[in-house]
């Protein structure tokens, strides 16, 4: 084969590769694939506030990673309001070895939040969530154990992320409350 060959046969596959996926992004954006936007808000415009910390973060990451809203700064330029009230996490002693030392913790992580108008009409009143664990735990891995309850307060979190991003999109504006809510 001469170079010219090559060539033209690099060409050639070229094309069909970048036809096959053009063929195939216009087969996802037909039937309805989106990479972002796969939870569906009530509304466009949205105030986050509350204490600062881990849920909060994650919260604002996963609402612009997952739903069309945009998160504004101010309740003046907002549809819907929400307000985490409070998170808490606790570690409880649940089983004991024969020597009398923890050999299981329950941890538990706890979401109080609310949905309102920018009026301050309540959509959502004072909700609360919660997710639960079990950690086996030896002192001979305490730091391991530690790791390993990081990680599992990080999931459950997740979790009540996914909850409450689960009530929001469920979540329709009554017709007429000033909220300048979208209907979808």
């Amino acid at each position: 084969m001469s170079s010219c060959e090559h060539a033209c046969a690099a060409a050639r596959r070229a094309l069909l590769r970048a036809g096959a996926l053009g063929g195939l992004s216009l087969l996802l954006a037909g039937c309805g694939f989106h990479l972002r936007g796969s939870t569906n808000l009530a509304f466009d415009r949205l105030l986050v506030q509350g204490q600062p910390g881990p849920m909060i973060d994650l919260l604002r990451r996963t609402i612009l990673a997952t739903t069309d809203a945009r998160l504004v700064g101010q309740a003046s330029q907002a549809q819907a309001v929400f307000t985490l009230l409070q998170e808490s996490t606790s570690q409880v002693p649940t089983a004991y070895n024969a020597d009398g030392t923890v050999a299981q913790y329950t941890l538990n992580d706890v979401v109080r939040f609310r949905l309102d108008a920018p009026n301050g009409r309540v959509y959502i009143p004072p909700t609360t969530i919660s997710r639960s664990s079990r950690l086996s735990y030896s002192t001979a891995a305490a730091l391991g154990k530690a790791y390993e309850a990081d990680m599992l307060y990080a999931g459950m979190r997740q979790s009540l992320v996914d909850r409450i991003l689960f009530q929001l999109s469920n979540f329709h504006a009554p017709a007429g409350d000033g909220a300048d809510a979208p209907a979808r």
